[in-house]
């Protein structure tokens, strides 16, 4: 049985991909509102705040808009790195964990999209606590049969990460290598639902 106490001294660093240029919303996608249960903010805002709290430290791909992006932010405490806002997201996801790996090469990182605004805390902790007991592999939430994020990335499958080359992106080498990943089912339908039209959003 894992206790609360090991999965707190065992944070990840938090890595959130927040480079894309979101054309079906303008270009403005990681600018625009969404309703959280503390009122509207931005959306990187609070896919950012979604995970935040159960993360050592908070590292953030920015590309497209750059410095709007980390301005919204306001006071939070995050690494900025940036990557080719036209590139795969494969190469998003490289930037943030090569990033991650520099800051502590045997950390776990919790990766989370940044159009993914919402995620229960029991989620979360869910995550940590399977992972402590699940150490050499990924664990990734699972509602209704669909895989989602935030995904819990133990450190030997970073480095495995950051030397592949995944054409299809992190689902493809999730389909190739699927024992490397754990998925566990969650009642959260959050964990599966992005924002990538005006329509799902409220808009400034």
């Amino acid at each position: 049985m894992v206790e609360q106490s090991d999965v707190v001294s065992n944070q990840p660093i938090g890595v959130l991909l927040a480079a894309g240029r979101g054309r079906r919303m303008g270009g403005r996608k990681q600018l625009h509102l969404v309703t959280t249960a503390s009122g509207e903010k931005p959306l990187v805002a609070a896919a950012f705040d979604s995970v935040a709290a159960v993360c050592r430290k908070m590292i953030i791909v920015v590309g497209h808009r750059a410095e709007e992006v980390t301005a919204v932010l306001g006071d939070r405490e995050f690494q900025p790195v940036l990557a080719d806002a036209d590139a795969p997201m494969f190469h998003s996801l490289q930037v943030g964990l090569h990033a991650a790996q520099n800051i502590d090469g045997k950390a776990s990182v919790l990766l989370q999209l940044g159009d993914h605004p919402h995620v229960s805390p029991a989620t979360l902790m869910l995550l940590l606590a399977i992972a402590t007991e699940q150490p050499t592999k990924a664990v990734m939430p699972e509602y209704q049969g669909q895989g989602g994020h935030p995904v819990l990335l133990p450190a030997p499958l970073i480095r495995e990460l950051l030397a592949a080359e995944c054409p299809d992106g992190l689902r493809g080498f999730w389909n190739q290598y699927p024992e490397r990943c754990l998925r566990v089912t969650v009642e959260d339908a959050a964990v599966v639902q992005d924002i990538d039209t005006v329509n799902q959003a409220i808009v400034e």
